[in-house]
């Protein structure tokens, strides 16, 4: 008897399938948003970078593979738009909870604010430069160039 544990072939149907994907998802956003969650937590509790060196690294691996795979398939988000406006809403938003932790761990609002609006800046130029990203690939998707190898074979 031939036992192949790892087989190829999927052994699952649609309703299988999709609810493994599902499933898989919510893996994936617990971890992220545990990890997030736990270096917050760190962070405040006065751990330093390399006692949370472990966390970072898999959390920045998460966040790479996530931005990743998203751009080279061409989808940006379910929920959200790829607008300046929306890109702005966001980054405000980091900048505030920067903001919030540099201020509870330090006291000092002149330089929390700063490290905010550093935040603010850096996080909507990165979202601006993804969304150029993201629209250049969706074109590359939606019209895909001819092929010349292929009708000259």
């Amino acid at each position: 008897m031939k036992l192949n544990v790892f087989s190829k072939k999927n052994l699952l149907d649609e309703m299988q399938e999709q609810k493994l994907c599902k499933v898989e998802s919510r893996g994936f956003w617990m971890l992220w948003w545990g990890l997030l969650a736990v270096l917050l937590i760190q962070n405040l509790g006065g751990a330093s970078a390399r006692q949370m060196a472990g966390e970072w690294v898999l959390f920045m691996i998460a966040c790479l593979y996530g931005l990743i795979e998203c751009l080279r398939n061409g989808i940006w988000d379910r929920h959200i738009q790829p607008t300046l406006g929306a890109n702005t809403i966001g980054s405000l938003m980091a900048g505030i909870v920067v903001f919030l932790l540099v201020f509870a761990k330090n006291k000092y609002w002149p330089g929390a604010l700063c490290s905010a609006i550093f935040t603010f800046l850096l996080c909507l130029a990165a979202t601006q430069l993804t969304v150029q990203l993201y629209r250049k690939r969706r074109e590359r998707l939606e019209h895909p160039k001819e092929d010349e190898d292929e009708f000259t074979n």
